[in-house]
């Protein structure tokens, strides 16, 4: 949805009344400059230089309040905008494509922009089909000051290498580098010739002279007569051949008899040994699964034993100090009740006054009628207190785009329209994105299952930016007060982030929810009903009403039911938990990395053929590879290829081969060996693999 299918429901008077009202009450010179140039074209409608007169006033807007621009150069910077839009929209409002065009024009007045830093450059603009490419091109723009000269080398540059370019995602990447190269040369001139010699070369433009083209015929010449004596030597050899062909066939014939025989007899002796491998790997499996179950259910029995000693130790220490308060209470105080439940206890002291007895529910330090006052004021000073208020911070709105009472049709489309526009600037989504994010939008409790380094954390971060709302890692569960918190020694409220997520309406993210503890994730059951008008009695006595935007997603690296090859600390989670998670298998998505690595293709064609082979001995092993690529690497690689930090031999050591068994890299080298054919945009970075497992195996 563009920006004038939004205003065209009555909101385009709204904006231009609101700039107008943000103009007036300004109060600087400048602003005032504005106002009066901006009144004067509201009334004449003729002699208008931006049209519609909504984008005008969205545009003044933005200068005013979003630029960082200085009051006294509005109407210089206002002068800049309306040439930069006779640039780009030769037939105003007519012009194709004008709803994404004005999208990116008034995105280019915030602080950051093309216009807020006067680098709008219509040579440039003029280049690209696609106008998110040119604002992609100006993003990755160094901080430093482009001046003239390197303005004129970058736009010499850009106008000969578009014909070059059928595709202009290529030809955008190409600019930025090529742009970064000149910001950064001491000799920019020798950059242009360097990088244009290169867009010759690959269109198969070369400079040739006179000298050159006869030295080339000469050695054509050398190169016909050595192949002439070649030739003759070949047909000796091949005489050669024949003789002793003919006397060795039947001398190979015998041999390879023979070779049959032993390798048949070798793959019959070899099936036997095999199957009894196999038992014998079976058998110890199973005598190891049996022993870690008796030596888990031990460790149990004893840690809840010691828990059992330690407790009631702990209970009779309290039973002491409670007979040691009551025999050091100050002289004269008469009775200590102890009442109220376990977490909201409070404790009543009783003491006489003096001409007088003490008596409960009086005015503080008031005598009635029979001369007896209130112990109020003594209590005050032994009362412990029990509930300290969380009025610091301020309880917000529903999130319009979790109000259940608007169309979930109209929500989810408003919340793709920010995923577009997330695209359109460079950001990248996993394949199961929109599924998590309708489970969230759906309150539905996401449990979102993927290897480590796939990339959940980060999609976690994109549903917050998507909903506007902030999300808390509270980490795995170890204990309850993990969620409710504790209370302090003093009396008062450690608020745990979890409180803050319910109360405030927070995404509380449960990261490695199947690496706590069971027995303490089971207390999210109670916030997880997802009911209206839900509450929670919290450790501080407060009973907390459920916000409407609170969500909890989880993730983990297992689905739930206990450890696997590769996490064998998982434990299970609770099956009531389960239940009220909506379980959401992520994985590695090959076209994120894909775009990740988009300015290197032979390191994502190693990634995929790398990660292939870990499959392919997982299968053959009846289990999970250990060590395989994840997004998080592919990340990691980029940033060494983008800063050239690590060369291939470190890249390839540090991500790829250590802390690997010898064995199984040479599995993985022999499986990508039969594959790189159909992979050679790889085979570079195979041949440097291939040599250091080589070398490693001696």
């Amino acid at each position: 949805m563009g920006i004038f299918s939004i205003l065209d429901r009555d909101e385009d008077s709204e904006i231009i009344n609101e700039t107008e009202r943000i103009l007036r009450n300004h109060y600087s010179a400048g602003a005032n400059e504005v106002l009066t140039k901006y009144l004067y074209f509201k009334g004449n409608p003729r002699s208008r230089v931006v049209e519609p007169f909504v984008l005008y006033a969205s545009a003044i807007k933005a200068l005013i309040l979003e630029s960082g621009v200085f009051p006294e150069r509005y109407m210089e910077y206002l002068t800049y905008i309306e040439n930069v839009y006779n640039a780009m929209f030769p037939y105003k409002e007519h012009t194709p494509d004008f709803e994404n065009l004005s999208t990116i024009f008034l995105e280019m007045i915030h602080k950051d922009g093309i216009i807020a830093k006067k680098r709008f450059n219509t040579a440039m603009y003029d280049l690209f089909s696609d106008k998110f490419n040119y604002m992609k091109w100006n993003k990755n723009l160094l901080d430093t000051a482009i001046d003239g000269s390197v303005n004129s080398f970058i736009q010499q540059y850009a106008i000969e290498a578009r014909a070059y370019f059928i595709d202009e995602d290529c030809f955008v990447s190409n600019l930025i580098d090529v742009t970064k190269k000149i910001q950064t040369s001491g000799d920019m001139q020798a950059v242009l010739d360097e990088e244009t010699e290169k867009l010759h070369r690959m269109a198969g433009i070369y400079d040739v002279n006179e000298a050159v083209l006869l030295d080339a015929v000469n050695k054509i010449k050398m190169a016909n007569t050595m192949h002439e004596k070649i030739v003759e030597l070949v047909k000796i050899v091949d005489e050669r051949v024949n003789i002793l062909d003919s006397m060795s066939s039947n001398a190979i014939n015998n041999v390879k008899s023979l070779c049959d025989d032993e390798v048949s007899k070798a793959k019959y002796e070899l099936s036997i040994i095999n199957e009894k491998l196999q038992q014998a790997y079976d058998s110890c499996v199973n005598e190891q699964k049996r022993a870690i179950l008796y030596d888990k259910k031990k460790m149990v029995d004893e840690v809840f034993q010691e828990a059992e000693e330690k407790l009631m130790s702990l209970k009779r220490a309290a039973e002491k100090t409670v007979n040691t308060v009551k025999l050091e209470m100050p002289e004269g105080i008469t009775k200590m009740e102890l009442g109220g439940s376990d977490s909201n206890a409070e404790i009543k002291v009783s003491a006489p006054i003096p001409g007088g007895q003490i008596i409960a529910g009086g005015n503080s330090g008031a005598t009635n009628a029979a001369g007896l006052v209130s112990y109020d004021e003594y209590a005050k000073i032994y009362e412990t207190q029990t509930i300290i208020k969380d009025d610091d911070v301020e309880i917000p709105a529903i999130n319009p785009l979790l109000d259940d009472s608007i169309s979930f049709s109209e929500r989810f489309e408003k919340a793709m329209e920010k995923k577009t526009y997330m695209i359109a600037t460079g950001e990248h989504f996993h394949k199961m994105f929109d599924d998590v994010l309708i489970a969230v939008m759906e309150n539905s409790n996401p449990y979102l299952i993927g290897p480590s380094g796939c990339g959940k954390t980060y999609m976690v971060s994109q549903i917050a930016r998507i909903l506007d709302m902030d999300f808390i890692d509270i980490g795995y569960i170890n204990e309850e007060y993990d969620i409710l918190g504790f209370r302090t020694a003093n009396g008062g409220y450690s608020r745990p982030n979890f409180y803050r997520c319910y109360k405030y309406g927070k995404i509380a993210f449960c990261d490695e929810l199947d690496n706590g503890n069971s027995r303490a994730t089971v207390k999210l059951n109670s916030f997880l009903s997802n009911l209206k008008n839900a509450s929670y009695n919290f450790p501080n006595g407060e009973c907390v009403m459920r916000h409407p935007n609170f969500r909890m997603i989880g993730a983990g690296n297992t689905d739930g039911n206990g450890a696997d090859s590769n996490y064998n600390s998982r434990e299970k989670i609770e099956e009531s938990v389960q239940q009220r998670l909506t379980p959401i298998y992520i994985g590695y998505d090959n076209e994120v990395e894909k775009k990740i690595l988009s300015n290197y293709p032979d390191w994502y064609s190693f990634i995929v053929l790398f990660r292939s082979a870990t499959d392919e001995w997982g299968k053959k092993n009846y289990g999970d590879a250990p060590g395989i690529i994840t997004t998080r690497d592919a990340t990691r690689i980029k940033r060494y290829k983008d800063n050239n930090s690590f060369d291939m031999s470190r890249i390839l050591e540090y991500e790829f081969i250590q802390t690997k068994d010898i064995t199984y890299l040479a599995f993985i080298k022999e499986y990508i060996r039969n594959r790189i054919e159909q992979n050679l945009n790889a085979k570079a970075i195979f041949d440097e693999f291939s040599k250091m497992i080589d070398s490693r195996r001696g």
